[in-house]
Parts: structure tokens; sequence; C-alpha cells
């Protein structure tokens, strides 16, 4: 059986697609920063690299109100309710997973394509057979990190510095989120490195940040309320639980982009190692499913997420991480409380 290692270069991958007419860049549902910094930086890269409109992003599960002012003229499309790409590609280039789960609708387009699909991941877990060329950073903190590469052999530049501006600050958003604008674990001396020189291409930090962490619709504040007022501690409040119901969510009359980003907000408590917050979401073929995401403080008796998404069919990283069951919250919850204690138990 394949495993969940790079099997290619970005060289070759580079190479691939150098020939190409008509290409189509996919990421994970439900996007985030980094999922649509570092597919639209690729979009504009092989864009630019002919001057044509040969590639675009295709987005599934909705998507955040900065989309449209970070994208620009960068060609990319939402796909609402069961639709898929109605074009016809002779490359795909997935990025920010690897996993079918997380391609949701847009799993079942892939398939037929895989022979002509690449993956630029940087998770500790994927699926293998999504495509036959694999690049897997694992060790960076962001997908927008290797994409930055790519972008680089794409463009024929030696530097992030030289990337125009309109793809370093793309390049620079997946980098800041997933990095918690800087704060979390998984910052090291390369995230610096990298976000140095793309502050010198012209990135404006401060415009950034308010484009993505400051144009928050009334409803998110209402969601994050309904989420902070399920609050549970559990393991002498060392397990912080939030969920949000399908209910809850239209209670506070907001929408899937509006529901993103909680799961770090108990981790404000001091005693809390792990929080984790479940949100239920319809799925196609399922009555209802729960989507877990996970963090967990570094330092002494850390406990590992990864490892607790693992043994729910998810992944990620050992601070960041997340999981689809099929099951509402409440029968989901202790599914959860159970992974948790399982991993602790086992790191012993």
């Amino acid at each position: 059986m394949s495993h969940w290692e790079t099997n290619t270069t970005l060289d070759e991958i580079a190479a691939f697609l150098a020939g190409k007419e008509r290409i189509a860049v996919l990421t994970h549902a439900r996007v985030d920063g980094d999922a649509v910094g570092s597919s639209l930086a690729l979009v504009r890269a092989l864009n630019k690299a002919t001057k044509t409109r040969r590639a675009s992003a295709w987005y599934v599960g909705g998507a955040p109100n900065w989309l449209d002012q970070l994208a620009g003229d960068a060609p990319y499309h939402v796909l609402e309710g069961n639709k898929l790409p109605d074009i016809e590609p002779d490359a795909v280039v997935i990025v920010d997973t690897g996993s079918w789960g997380q391609l949701d609708a847009l799993a079942d387009w892939v398939r037929p394509r895989h022979d002509i699909a690449s993956v630029i991941d940087h998770h500790l877990q994927g699926d293998p057979d999504v495509a036959p060329r694999l690049f897997l950073a694992k060790s960076c903190a962001a997908a927008a990190q290797p994409v930055c590469e790519l972008a680089l052999r794409v463009l024929g530049l030696k530097s992030p510095s030289e990337l125009p501006t309109s793809i370093a600050e793309l390049i620079y958003t997946g980098l800041a989120t997933d990095t918690g604008w800087f704060r979390h674990s998984n910052v090291n001396a390369e995230v610096f490195e990298l976000a140095g020189q793309l502050l010198r291409a012209g990135v404006d930090h401060v415009k950034l940040n308010a484009m993505v962490e400051q144009n928050d619709r009334p409803a998110r504040l209402r969601v994050m309320a309904e989420a902070l007022g399920s609050l549970e501690l559990h393991d002498r409040e060392r397990i912080a639980i939030m969920s949000l119901t399908r209910e809850a969510v239209h209670r506070a009359q907001a929408g899937s982009s509006d529901t993103g980003g909680f799961s770090d907000l108990g981790l404000k408590i001091s005693s809390v190692r792990v929080s984790a917050i479940l949100t239920e979401v319809e799925i196609a073929g399922e009555t209802v499913a729960t989507k877990i995401s996970l963090r967990s403080k570094s330092g002494p008796h850390m406990i590992d997420v990864n490892q607790v998404a693992r043994k729910m069919g998810g992944g990620g990283h050992a601070n960041a991480a997340g999981a689809r069951i099929g099951l509402p919250v409440e029968q989901a919850k202790p599914v959860l409380l159970d992974a948790i204690l399982q991993v602790e138990r086992e790191s012993k």
C-alpha cells in the first residue's frame, strides 16, 4: 500500500504544469486563509507566467466574506449545492489537503481525473491515492510555503522578495492565518524569514490583517456567543469543548463562513490543554454530521490532537487537527472526549 510521503519535486510539478492550457486549482471544503491564499497565489503565478487566464480556483462549502476583496481579478468560482466545476482541465492541482473527505463534493469530480492531479500539502496525514504526484511539506506551518516555492519556479524568480505584490500578499495571508498571525507553536525562523521576504515584496501587513480579521458580519459575533455559551470543561478543566448545533447557527442567522476559527477560544483558559469545537453540518447522503476542530497547547504534557483526530478518521498537526463524523453533536461529544482521554493515556 502506498504511503503518505512525497514522491515528486516542485520542479517536476512545475514542468508538468508548464504546457497545460486549463488548470483547475482545488482545496479543502469550507476554505480558510491558507486554502484561499495558497490556491489563488498559484492561480496568479500560473496565469502570469503565460499572460493568460489558464488557471482558476474552485471552492465548495462556502467562502469567507473577504474572499472577493483578497482575490481581486484572480479567477475563482464558489460552487453552491451539488454543483461541480464545469470545465474539463488538462491538469488539477490540490493544495492544503490531500484527503478525500476534506475535498467533500469535489472528491467524485477528482477521481476520474486522478492521472492529471498533483497534491501540494503540509498535513501529516492524507490519502495517497488522491493524486500520483505528492509534494508534502510536513514541517511547514502552512501550505502557502511550498506553494510559494512552486510560484518562484513557475515565474523563474529566485526570492520571494521578487514576487509581484499581488502574489506575495496571497502567500502572506496563508502564512499569517495558519500561524494565528504568528502566535501559534508552528512559528519558527523559516516562517519569519519568509514573512520578511514577502514584506519586502510590498505586502501591507496591517491592511491584510484588517481585511481578514476585522471584516466580520454581525452574525459571526452572534454565533461566537452561541459557541461560548455552550462551553463545557472536562478532565479537571483541562479539556474545553464547545458546540454549535444547526439550530444555534440558524438562531444567530449565520452561515458556514461565519463559524470557523473558534477552536482556539478555549485555550485562553489557563488550565485548558485541549480545546475543541463541534459544528453540525449537513452532508449529502447523511442526515447530519459533525465537524470537529481541535487545538492544543504546546509544552509539558502536550496532547497530540493529530492522534486524537486520527482515531475519528481525520488528521492534521500535533497542535491543530480536525475530523468529521456522521453523528449529531450530542452523540459526537462523548466520542471526541473518549478519543482525547485515550490519547492522553497512551502518551504517558
